[in-house]
């Protein structure tokens, strides 16, 4: 039988609330740039990188400053919910980067060597400390 469910994760079952979306008091537009191409969905969580303050795809293993949470992607800036992040290039994207806010567990994506509870914890703990609360949701598509 052919796969009738093709949704996506949209930016409402990330973002539970925010402070003053209108403004986007919570959001900006950073430079990201991948080592290798990548496939970015709304709730991907990123680190910066240390060196030049650019940001990629949050690893647990990284040395480079990416490991610690520095945003959560939420979009492009032309407004849509995923993006395609060529290699070795810098793509803008709009990212929640503080609080007031909370986002659902269920619907944050990791890198891959994110893959314990405890690596998730200390990447949780990161975003309490600048205003963003991870409230338990689990993830209704999956």
């Amino acid at each position: 039988m052919a796969k009738l469910d093709t949704r996506t994760t949209r930016l409402g079952a990330v973002l539970q609330f925010e402070e003053r979306p209108e403004y986007g008091y919570c959001r900006k537009v950073v430079t990201v740039n991948e080592e290798t191409a990548k496939n970015y969905v709304v709730g991907t969580v990123l680190g910066k990188v240390t060196a030049d303050g650019k940001y990629k795809v949050l690893e647990a293993t990284a040395v480079d400053g990416s490991k610690d949470f520095g945003g959560i992607y939420i979009g492009s800036p032309d407004g849509h919910d995923a993006q395609a992040i060529p290699a070795t290039t810098d793509v803008e994207v709009v990212i929640l980067y503080r609080g007031p806010a909370g986002v659902g567990d269920g619907y944050l994506v990791f890198g891959e060597s994110v893959d314990t509870a405890g690596e998730k914890e200390a990447v949780y703990a990161q975003m309490d400390a600048v205003g963003i609360a991870v409230l338990n949701q689990p993830n209704q598509f999956a």
